[in-house]
C-alpha cells in the first residue's frame, strides 16, 4: 500500500473536481479572520496560513451528515505548543443573536494538540460543521509563533455507503496507524469506517494457499498418474493473480502424459489499502506444455538419435535447516530427424539440515472490541492479542499487543457551557471616553441540557486620550428688551462659548446678536391715552391701539381689559373696561372640572358625573352671570360636555336634556343684551353660539331611540327635534302652536317655517336608516346681532334649520315667512339672508318672494341659520352732522364776500393803485376765498374718499398760500424801504413765494405719503396720524418767523431820501377823499410829470399799509 504512488493524482483530481470555496462561516471566532471550506471532500491546510492571527477559525462544513463522515489527520507541532489555544470543535448550528452553538461537541480530549507521545491524531466527526479555532490567550499577551508550533491537518469526506477506492485506501491507511499507536490513555480518533479494511500475512519462502488457508510448507501431492506436485503458488494476494503448480513424472519407465507446470486464476477480489502492482487486463501467463516420454521396445526411432544433456548439478536444500528438498535438470536436444528424449527434464530428492529452524513468533487473532466504556457520550473500547512466543531463535512479535479507539453509542443530556472570553475589541474612540467590547459562545445545549447562564457580550469603558474639543456655543439667550418702545430700537441677545479643550478650534462667529424692533412710529403726545385713577384701578399710560390689562375683582378670576383708541378728530381717549377675560370663581370651578373630564377622555379613562356638571351649570346661569367673561365660559363648558356625549358612551337623561337646553336659553337672557355688546365689541363672534347649539342638535338626534320627537320651548327660543326614517309621508311645519305649555311669545308669533318631505330625501344606499331635523326660533338674538353692524340691522327673528346627514343642497327648498320688526326708514336687501358657520351673512342659495310690506318668504335650498337682514336708507335718512353748521356758514360767507368787494374795488381803480402791494393783497384774498369755498364743500364730502383727498390737498395748498402772500407782502414792505425795488423781476419772485412754494410743500408731502393721511372719515383735512399735519404747521411757522424778521429789519432802516423824486417825476395822487379810504395805499413810484407842467418837488407822504 504504497500511498506516495497515489497521493499526488489523487489529490490534484479532487482538487481539480470540487474546487475550493470560502466564506464566513457559522458563528466564526472572528468576523476578520475566518475561512469556510464548502463542497470539498480533500484538503491540506497548515496554521499559518490558515490561522495566522488571533482570533481566527477555520470550519469545514459536511455537505450531508446523513451520507458523510469527515476524517481528519492532524500532524502535531514539533516545537513549542501553547495549551489550549487551538480548540476543535463539532456542532449542528449555530445561532447569531444568542451566540450559541447548538449540538457543540468539543474534540480537545481527542486531539490533544500539545501532547507530545504522538505526533500525528486522527479524529472522526459526524455533524454538520467541524471547526478548528485559534484563540487568544487567558493572559492577554501575544504569543510570536516560531516554524515549530505549526500543525498541519488532512480531512478526508467518505461516504457512508459506497466508498470510493482512493478515500478507502487512505482511510484504511490511517486506522492502521491509529490503532497501531493508539494506547489505553490516547485512544484511536477514528471509531469506525464504511471501507473493508484487512492486510494478509507476509508470505515465507515455500508458503502458499491451499483452499483459502495459507500453508507455510506446499509439498506437492501425488495425483492419479504418479506426478508429484511440487508447488502451487498465487502471485499476487488481491487484484487477481496466478497460481502456478509443477510436477515430476514417477515412475521413470513409463511416459507421462500432460503438463509439467499449470496455473489458475486467483484472488479475484479488489486490493483495498494496498496499491494494485500488475495491469488488471493482464491474463493468465504462459504456461509451459512438456510431455515426457519413456523408451519403448517396440518403438522405432529415427536413424539420427535424440541426445539428451547430463544432468546438471543438485541445488541447495530449499531450506537450511529441518527437510526440504534439492533438485536438477537437464536439456533435450531433439530434431526432426531424432527421435524423442526419454526420461524426465527434472528430478527432485528430498534434503535435511541437521540445524533446527528459527520459529518467529506468531499474533493470535484480535478480541473482539470490547463495549464502550460510557453507556452515552464519548467513551472508549479496546481489543487484544497474543503472541506464539517464537522458537529457535525466531523473531518476536511486533506490533502492540492492543488497541484502543474511541466510541459514542449514545448521546448524552449537555448542559451549556460558555466558551472562553474573547480578547477585548478595540477602543471604540481614539480619544476620550469609549468602549470595548468582548464576547463568548455558548456550547450548546444539547440533547435536553440546560441554557447558557449569563451574557454573551460584555462592555467596558475604556480611555485613551483626552480629545481635542472644538469650542461650541451655547443656545441663544431670549431677546433682550428694546431700547426703545417705539421710533426704532436695538433689541440684542447673548450667547456663550464652552471651550475649546485640547487644542480645539475657537467657537466661529459672533458672541452677540442685535435686531432693530419697535419700528412703528411712536405716537404723538395726543396719541397716548393719559393715566387713569378710578378708585383702587390704576390704568397707565397706553399708546392708541394697544390694550392695558388689570387683574379682575377678587370674586372672579383673569383680566379686565382697557382698549385705548383714536376719537374723530385723532385725540387718544380710553374706551369702556372690558370683562370678557374675567370668569366668576363659581363657574370657574365648574369649568375646571369640565376640563378635567375632558382629559380623562383624552386618555381613554372612564368619565363620570357630567351629569352634575350640566346641573350646576344650569343652576348657576339661573341666577345670572356678572361679567361678560362668564358667557363665554358658559359656552366653553356646554361645548365640552357636548363632545364628552359625542366621544364617549355616555347617554342623555331627560333631565340633561331639560338643563342643557334651559342653560342655552339663560345666555339670551335681556340681562345679558350688554355683556353681548361687549363680547362682540372685543372682537367675539355669535358664529360660536350657533355651531353650540347644532352641535347639540346632531349629538342629541344621534342618542334619541327609535322614532320620536323632542319639543321644547323656553323664554328665549324653541326647539324642535325629529327624528324620521329615511321614507317620510309627512311635512314638517313650525312652530307648533298647540303644545302643551306654549308660552306666550311662541303662540303669538307669526313665523312659518315648512320642512317639506321631499327635502329629507335620503338614499339607503348611503347606509342611513334615518334623518334628524332640528329647527331653532330664537327671541331676541336680532338684537344682539345687529351690534355687529352700525349700517345694517336684523329685520326679523334668527330661525335655525338643521338636517343631519347633512346634504350641500335640499331636494326641495325650506320655507320661512318672516314679519318685520322695523318697517321705518329702514330698506330691507332683496334678498333674504342666511349665514353659515363661519359667521357671514350671505344670500347665496337662497330668494326671497315678497308677502307684502310687513312680511317676507324665503326660500333656501340648503339648511342654515336664517333672517332678514336691513339696511339704513340713508338717503331718507341723514346724519345731521354731516352738513356744515350755521355758524360755520355765516363765517365764511361774509369773509369771502367781503374779501371779494375788495376785488371788485381794486379792480375798478386798478390805474390809480396798481402796484406791487396791490398785487399781493389781491393773491391774498384769493387764497383765503378758495380756502372758505372748500371747507364749505369738504364737510359734505367726508364719504366720497377720492373728493375728501382732493379737498384735503387743496385746502393744504391754498392754507399756506395765504401765509405766503403774508410772508411776501413782509419782503415787499422791507424791499419798498431800503429802495431795493426798482423793476418787474421782482414780481416774479414774489409770484414764486406765494404760489409755488406752498404747490412744492404739498408736492412732496403727497409723494411721500402716497395721499395717506388726507382726509379721514370724519372730515376733509389732514389726518392727525401719521405726522402729515406737520407738513402745514410747519412751513406755516416758519412763514411767521420770517414776518417776524422782515419787519424787525425794515423798522430799523432809514428811509427818508425815498420821499423825494428826481427831478422831471412825480407820485400819483389819490383820487378819492382819503377819510373814506385812509388805508388806500399810496403810489411808492415816481411818475415822469408832463414839460407843460411847471417843475416842482414833489412832496409826498409816507403810504399807508394796508390792514
Amino acid at each position: 500500500m504504497a500511498w506516495s504512488a497515489l497521493t499526488g493524482p489523487c489529490v490534484a483530481l479532487l482538487l481539480l473536481f470540487f474546487g475550493l470555496t470560502s466564506c464566513t462561516p457559522s458563528g466564526p471566532a472572528s468576523a476578520t479572520c475566518a475561512t469556510l471550506e464548502q463542497s470539498r471532500f480533500f484538503g491540506v491546510f497548515s496554521s499559518t496560513t490558515t490561522l495566522p492571527s488571533t482570533p481566527c477559525s477555520w470550519t469545514l462544513q459536511n455537505p450531508d451528515p446523513r451520507r458523510y463522515t469527515v476524517y481528519m489527520k492532524i500532524t502535531k507541532p514539533t516545537d513549542s505548543c501553547v495549551p489550549r489555544q487551538i480548540r476543535t470543535f463539532q456542532f449542528d448550528s449555530f445561532i447569531e443573536t444568542s451566540r450559541t452553538y447548538l449540538g457543540m461537541e468539543s474534540f480537545d480530549e481527542v486531539v490533544r494538540l500539545c501532547d507530545a507521545s504522538t505526533t500525528v491524531t486522527y479524529l472522526e466527526s459526524s455533524k454538520q460543521f467541524l471547526q478548528i479555532r485559534k484563540v487568544a490567550p487567558r493572559n492577554g499577551l501575544e504569543i510570536v509563533e516560531s516554524d515549530g508550533s505549526e500543525f498541519k491537518a488532512e480531512f478526508l469526506v467518505v461516504g457512508k455507503r459506497n466508498p470510493s477506492m482512493p478515500a478507502c485506501q487512505m482511510l484504511c491507511q490511517w486506522l492502521e496507524k491509529c490503532l497501531s499507536s493508539s494506547t489505553h490513555d490516547y485512544p484511536c480518533g477514528i471509531m469506525s469506517t464504511p471501507c473493508q479494511c484487512w492486510e494478509a500475512p507476509k508470505r515465507k519462502p515455500g508458503s502458499c494457499y491451499r483452499g483459502g488457508v495459507y500453508v507455510e510448507k506446499c509439498v506437492g501431492p501425488v495425483d492419479g498418474r504418479g506426478g508429484h506436485v511440487l508447488g502451487l503458488e498465487a502471485e499476487d494476494e488481491c487484484g487477481g493473480g496466478v497460481q502456478v503448480r509443477s510436477r515430476t513424472c514417477q515412475p521413470e519407465d513409463v511416459v507421462c502424459e500432460g503438463t509439467v507446470e499449470e496455473g489458475r486464476a486467483c484472488n479475484p477480489q479488489a486490493c483495498i489499502g494496498k496499491p494494485t502492482q500488475r495491469n488488471r487486463s493482464q491474463g493468465l501467463r504462459a504456461i509451459r506444455i512438456l510431455t515426457f516420454f519413456r523408451p519403448s521396445p517396440c518403438f522405432l526411432f529415427p536413424t539420427e538419435d535424440s541426445k539428451t544433456d547430463e544432468w546438471s548439478p543438485w541445488s541447495a536444500c530449499s531450506i537450511t535447516c529441518g527437510e526440504g528438498y534439492q533438485g536438477r535438470t537437464r536439456v533435450c536436444a531433439t530434431s526432426s530427424f531424432t527421435a524423442q528424449c526419454t526420461g524426465p527434464l527434472r528430478e527432485t530428492r528430498p534434503c535435511s539440515n541437521v540445524a533446527v529452524c528459527p520459529v518467529d513468533g506468531a499474533w493470535d487473532e484480535w478480541t473482539p472490541w470490547s463495549l464502550c466504556s460510557s453507556t452515552c457520550g464519548r467513551g472508549y473500547r479496546d481489543r487484544t492479542r497474543t503472541c506464539k512466543l517464537p522458537q529457535n531463535g525466531g523473531e518476536p512479535c511486533r506490533g502492540p499487543t492492543r488497541q484502543t479507539k474511541f466510541c459514542n453509542i449514545a448521546v448524552c443530556p449537555v448542559d451549556g457551557s460558555w466558551n472562553e472570553w474573547s480578547a477585548w475589541s478595540a477602543c471604540s474612540a481614539s480619544c476620550s471616553n469609549g468602549t470595548m467590547q468582548r464576547t463568548r459562545e455558548c456550547n450548546g445545549p444539547s440533547y435536553g441540557g440546560s441554557e447558557c447562564h449569563g451574557g454573551w457580550k460584555e462592555t467596558a469603558n475604556c480611555f485613551l486620550k483626552d480629545c481635542p474639543v472644538d469650542g461650541r456655543w451655547h443656545s441663544w439667550s431670549s431677546w433682550g428688551s428694546c431700547s426703545k418702545t417705539c421710533g426704532g430700537g436695538i433689541q440684542q441677545r447673548q450667547r456663550a462659548c464652552e471651550g475649546p479643550f485640547f487644542g480645539g478650534e475657537p467657537c466661529p462667529g459672533e458672541r452677540g446678536e442685535q435686531k432693530r424692533c419697535n419700528e412703528k412710529r411712536c405716537p404723538e403726545p395726543h396719541e397716548i391715552c393719559p393715566e387713569e385713577n378710578t378708585g383702587d384701578v390704576v390704568w397707565k399710560k397706553t399708546p392708541a391701539g394697544d390694550m392695558a390689562a388689570i387683574a379682575c375683582p377678587a370674586d372672579a378670576a383673569g383680566l379686565i381689559l382697557r382698549r385705548c383708541s383714536l376719537d374723530a378728530v385723532g385725540l387718544a381717549s380710553w374706551e369702556s373696561p372690558a370683562h370678557i377675560k374675567c370668569v366668576s370663581k363659581n363657574y370657574e370651578n365648574i369649568q375646571t372640572l369640565s376640563r378635567d373630564y375632558i382629559s380623562k377622555a383624552q386618555m381613554g379613562q372612564s368619565v363620570d358625573g357630567v351629569a352634575e356638571v350640566i346641573s350646576r351649570l344650569r343652576f348657576s346661569s339661573d341666577e345670572g352671570t356678572k361679567y361678560s367673561g362668564d358667557l363665554l365660559a358658559i359656552m366653553e363648558m356646554l361645548k365640552n360636555t357636548t363632545e364628552l356625549y359625542k366621544g364617549t358612551r355616555l347617554r342623555l337623561s331627560n333631565a340633561d336634556v331639560v338643563n342643557y337646553i334651559q342653560t342655552i336659553s339663560n345666555l339670551l337672557k335681556e340681562e345679558h343684551h350688554d355683556k353681548w355688546e361687549e363680547v362682540q365689541l372685543m372682537g367675539a363672534s355669535v358664529k360660536e353660539f350657533f355651531r353650540l347649539v347644532e352641535d347639540f342638535v346632531n349629538m342629541l338626534g344621534v342618542q334619541m331611540s327609535g322614532f320620536q320627537d323632542v319639543y321644547e320651548v323656553t323664554e328665549n327660543f324653541v326647539l324642535s327635534i325629529h327624528k324620521r326614517p329615511t321614507a317620510t309621508n309627512s311635512n314638517f311645519t313650525f312652530p307648533v302652536k298647540g303644545w302643551r305649555g306654549m308660552l306666550d311669545w311662541v303662540r303669538n308669533s307669526e313665523e312659518k317655517i315648512s320642512v317639506s318631505r321631499d327635502a329629507l330625501s335620503i338614499k339607503e344606499s348611503d347606509g342611513n336608516d334615518a334623518f334628524v331635523t332640528g329647527i331653532v326660533l330664537y327671541r331676541n338674538l336680532s338684537s344682539i346681532l345687529s351690534l355687529q353692524s352700525n349700517s345694517s340691522l336684523l329685520n326679523s327673528k334668527v330661525v335655525t334649520v338643521i338636517v343631519n346627514p347633512t346634504t350641500t343642497l335640499l331636494s326641495s327648498p325650506v320655507e320661512i315667512e318672516f314679519p318685520h320688526l322695523h318697517n321705518r326708514e329702514k330698506k330691507n336687501q332683496p334678498p333674504p339672508s342666511g349665514s353659515s358657520l363661519l359667521g357671514s351673512w350671505s344670500a347665496r342659495s337662497c330668494r326671497s318672494v315678497p308677502v307684502h310690506s310687513f312680511r317676507t318668504k324665503c326660500v333656501c335650498d340648503s339648511p342654515s341659520t336664517f333672517a332678514i337682514l336691513a339696511r339704513v336708507n340713508f338717503d331718507s335718512i341723514m346724519d345731521k352732522a354731516l352738513l356744515p353748521s350755521v355758524t360755520l356758514i355765516v363765517g365764511c360767507g361774509v369773509s369771502s364776500l367781503t374779501l371779494l368787494l375788495l376785488i371788485i374795488i381794486y379792480v375798478s381803480v386798478w390805474k390809480y393803485i396798481r402796484s406791487e402791494r396791490s398785487v399781493i393783497l389781491i393773491n391774498f384774498c384769493l387764497s383765503i376765498i378758495c380756502s372758505n369755498a372748500l371747507i364749505l364743500i369738504g364737510q359734505t364730502q367726508a364719504r366720497n374718499k377720492v373728493v375728501c383727498t382732493l379737498v384735503a390737498a387743496l385746502l393744504h395748498f391754498f392754507f399756506l398760500s395765504s401765509f405766503c402772500w403774508v410772508l411776501t407782502e413782509a419782503w415787499q414792505s422791507y424791499m419798498a424801504v431800503t429802495g431795493r425795488l426798482r423793476n418787474r423781476i421782482i414780481r416774479k419772485r414774489f409770484l414764486c413765494l406765494g404760489w409755488g412754494l406752498p404747490a412744492l410743500v404739498v408736492a412732496v408731502s403727497v409723494g411721500f405719503t402716497k395721499a395717506k393721511g388726507y382726509g379721514t372719515v370724519n372730515y376733509c383735512w389732514l389726518s392727525l396720524e401719521g405726522g402729515l399735519l406737520y407738513s402745514f404747521v410747519g412751513p406755516a411757522a416758519a412763514v411767521v418767523l420770517g414776518i417776524t424778521v422782515e419787519l424787525l429789519r425794515g423798522s430799523a432802516s432809514p428811509g427818508t431820501h425815498l420821499d423825494v423824486c428826481r427831478p422831471g417825476h412825480h407820485r400819483p395822487r389819490w383820487p378819492l377823499p382819503r377819510c373814506l379810504f385812509p388805508w388806500a395805499p399810496t403810489s411808492t413810484h415816481c411818475h415822469p410829470t408832463p414839460v407843460r407842467a411847471t417843475c416842482r418837488r414833489c412832496l409826498n407822504t409816507p403810504a399807508t399799509p394796508s390792514p
